[in-house]
């Protein structure tokens, strides 16, 4: 596995030189200020309750939340950043939980290489203090990682999966060939971890572990449409040994049998919303029982669906966020391009065929409370870093969600997907200061959230730099 490893970073870096950098925004710098920050006066959104905390005194120092109160006295020793915090709300940094790292975004017609670097400040920009990486190689995320957490790199907390764990030629590999192109493309087959016999099952967990992961990643679905497809005893499985070593399933799912047999086999989330066909009153009920959360991507799906009509047009944060390159080919009737790349073809003509669906599964889970947490499997054709989040805050909004139920999926619920005690997603003393300061009430006006006033990444002020 090393050897192949090997093979495709010489592979990656022809594939990089060949590329010109798209990538020379800066969007974001950090700001160089090392005293205490003090929040004077400033209502809190802790995450996870349904009303503001009214006027507190935050105190943030080396990167952790040290303080709360209504009444702080400064010492006459120590200096202070102060922030005036008076009609403004304090939360927790936003939480994408379904990206991927190494996409760059953009069609395969298009030679444009990922910048991971770039996506990680896109993120960021955006308020995305945590990412969720479902779907790369481990040893390349990881390496992000570390950068992020020793401050070489500008961007958000990065966990992580490896490269979804498939049947041979199944989902993803048919897109991700189309996608990478030559010669990156030759190498899918033998990276991506595939097996065909639930006996398999230990050993390929417990290869999978070995990759230094957080939670585990299984595709339970068809793309396109008569691509392989994992059968429920292999799924089962793989679930159950997962479990045996004390980890967390992420499976991918599509039509509404495909999420009755992961959460029936014990999948702890399901990636992505049900699309793939009607969903019944009885298998909502089978999924709200379960209690098992979703991670939507409402706005991948519409998007999605307008390139394949021909209908899709960047929003502003978009143009500011994404390379001219990657959007183009997607823009207007250019995006009927994809018509002539048969497994986005397929994927994407089955995307437009269903679309009707999603609505009234949305509601029928929603009517029963089930969690809806945001993410948006980002960056991927019609799905961008950081830009398709705040897409995906309007459409859970339009489907429904109150501002709360968006707001706690944005923060607090998505932290307690697979930790027990998460450092973030909450205010609280002792987390990390990975925060946004909003210019007023969230609560009552969810579009604030999309142009917060200060960004704090592990206690640093992040400055937009547009």
């Amino acid at each position: 596995m090393k050897t192949f490893k090997y093979i495709l970073l010489i592979a990656f870096l022809v594939f990089i030189v060949s590329c010109s950098n798209h990538y020379s925004k800066q969007l974001i710098k950090q700001n160089e200020n090392t005293l205490p920050i003090l929040f004077k006066n400033v209502d809190i959104f802790n995450g996870k309750d349904s009303s503001l905390i009214p006027n507190k005194n935050v105190l943030v120092e080396k990167g952790i939340i040290k303080i709360i109160t209504e009444n702080f006295e400064t010492k006459d020793n120590q200096d202070y950043h102060t922030i005036e915090g008076k009609g403004r709300t304090l939360m927790p940094g936003l939480v994408d939980a379904h990206v991927h790292l190494s996409g760059s975004g953009a069609v395969p017609w298009e030679n444009v290489s990922a910048n991971e670097a770039y996506n990680l400040k896109a993120y960021l920009h955006s308020g995305i203090t945590t990412v969720y990486d479902l779907g790369g190689m481990a040893s390349d995320i990881e390496k992000l990682s570390q950068e992020v957490a020793h401050g070489e790199l500008l961007g958000p907390t990065i966990y992580h999966s490896h490269i979804p764990i498939t049947v041979k030629n199944g989902h993803p590999i048919p897109l991700t060939k189309e996608i990478l192109g030559w010669p990156l493309k030759s190498f899918v087959n033998t990276l991506a971890p595939t097996i065909e016999d639930a006996e398999d099952a230990e050993k390929i967990i417990e290869e999978y572990l070995e990759e230094n992961v957080d939670y585990v990643k299984i595709i339970y679905d068809e793309i396109p449409p008569g691509s392989p497809f994992m059968t429920y005893n292999v799924l089962e499985a793989l679930i159950e040994k997962a479990h045996d070593k004390g980890y967390k399933v992420f499976v991918h799912i599509g039509s509404p049998q495909n999420a009755i047999d992961a959460v029936n086999a014990g999948a702890d989330i399901l990636a992505h919303g049900i699309w793939r066909g009607k969903l019944s009153s009885e298998q909502a009920d089978i999924i709200a029982n379960a209690k098992v959360p979703i991670i939507y991507t409402l706005a991948a799906f519409q998007n999605v669906n307008s390139i394949n009509k021909g209908e899709y047009y960047p929003k502003d944060i978009d143009t500011l966020l994404v390379p001219k390159i990657i959007l183009e080919p997607v823009t207007g009737a250019k995006g009927l391009d994809v018509k002539g790349q048969k497994a986005m073809k397929g994927f994407f003509d089955d995307v437009t065929d269903k679309s009707p669906f999603l609505l009234d599964n949305f509601k029928l889970l929603w009517e029963r409370n089930v969690q809806m947490v945001l993410g948006t499997d980002s960056a991927l054709p019609g799905t961008y870093a950081g830009s398709t989040y705040l897409q995906e805050i309007d459409a859970l909004k339009t489907y429904g969600l109150s501002n709360f139920e968006i707001l706690t999926g944005a923060t607090y619920l998505p932290s307690k997907l697979f930790l027990d005690d998460p450092d973030f997603g909450i205010v609280e003393v002792g987390k990390k200061a990975n925060l946004l300061l909003i210019n007023g009430n969230p609560l009552e006006n969810i579009t604030l959230i999309k142009s917060p006033e200060t960004i704090l990444m592990n206690g640093k002020i992040i400055v937009k730099v547009e």
